[in-house]
Formats: C-alpha cells, sequence, structure tokens
C-alpha cells in the first residue's frame, strides 16, 4: 500500500523498529500500517515525513 515509503526505508536500511522510534509511533501500530491493516493519520503522516525528511506529499502520493 504505501509502496514509496517501504522502498524508502529499504533504502536508507531503516527497519520498522527504527522508525517508529524516529517518529515516536508505536512499533505495533507501523508494522499494522505497513501491513495495510490500519489506517495513516494524517498527523502520522507529519511525523513520518518529518523524520525521513521527505515531503509528505511525496511520500505519500499513491495514498491519496
Amino acid at each position: 500500500m504505501y509502496e514509496k515509503l517501504k522502498s524508502i526505508l529499504e533504502a536508507r536500511g531503516i527497519t520498522k523498529y527504527r522508525l517508529a522510534k524516529m517518529s515516536n509511533i508505536s512499533t505495533q501500530d507501523i508494522y499494522s500500517l505497513l501491513n495495510g491493516k490500519k489506517i495513516l493519520y494524517p498527523n502520522w503522516k507529519k511525523r513520518i515525513s518529518e523524520a525521513l525528511d521527505v515531503p509528505e506529499e511525496e511520500l505519500f502520493e499513491e495514498g491519496r
């Protein structure tokens, strides 16, 4: 679902656990989000994009 996000994490060698710590979102929520079991809240978009230093529009373009 969030292929751009997954590819950035893989390219940068960032684990889901590390992303959770960087974005201050629980590890379980990050795993659920990336497995399509949880919706992406607007404040999560902001926190994830800031943690990765990638604009929200670029990171979540397919999620619109």
